[in-house]
């Protein structure tokens, strides 16, 4: 789908607001964008008529799927472009954003795999902030889903903090592939390897 930069830009907003969980208001978009409300009304019937998002005044704007499919498209071009920015060309903090933002309606899916593909499939930008899985949901299952001595790929790591950091120090991180080889009698611990360990 092709959408203009202005559309983009507001579901782009609408999904952060609804990660916030909050409920995406006339006003607050208006806000955001820097426009008014009606302005606001008249882009929210284009993209009601794109299927991307519902709007009513009680509910406000919410995405749809394909809505949330193309804002974290939007949203993963940007924090990879932010990381590739910081990380291979050095580029100051105070500039990342601004760039980030230029390159994100124009850079093709494929440099985008490229650019993933070059930094090892990094879960975080330079801020923190996660960056989406572009994979289709259907095509994701979970580790008690697999059989044994299935070769899975990792996408996406569930769990706390804490968890998160383990997987880290261990190499179980996005992008990674390994082997499942055994599942432990309770059915919720699992051996895998990558090969090597």
């Amino acid at each position: 789908m092709s959408l203009s930069h202005t559309q983009q830009d507001y579901i782009k907003s609408i999904w952060r607001i609804e990660q916030d969980g909050q409920v995406a208001k006339m006003k607050i978009i208006a806000g955001e964008v820097g426009v008014k409300p009606p302005t606001v009304s008249a882009m929210f019937r284009q993209l009601e008529d794109l299927n991307l998002i519902t709007y009513s005044k009680k509910t406000g704007a919410r995405l749809t799927r394909q809505g949330k499919k193309e804002a974290e498209k939007i949203i993963r071009n940007h924090r990879l472009i932010e990381t590739f920015l910081q990380k291979v060309l050095n580029l100051e903090e105070a500039l990342l954003h601004g760039e980030a933002e230029k390159l994100e309606h124009v850079v093709s899916d494929q440099v985008i795999e490229k650019i993933d593909e070059y930094l090892g499939y990094p879960s975080t930008d330079p801020h923190g902030s996660e960056i989406p899985n572009p994979e289709d949901p259907s095509l994701l299952c979970r580790l008690d889903e697999l059989a044994v001595n299935h070769d899975f790929c990792i996408r996406e790591l569930a769990g706390t903090k804490k968890e998160k950091i383990f997987c880290r120090e261990n190499g179980f991180i996005r992008g990674s592939q390994w082997t499942l080889k055994q599942v432990g009698p309770d059915g919720e611990s699992y051996l895998v390897t990558d090969g090597r360990r």
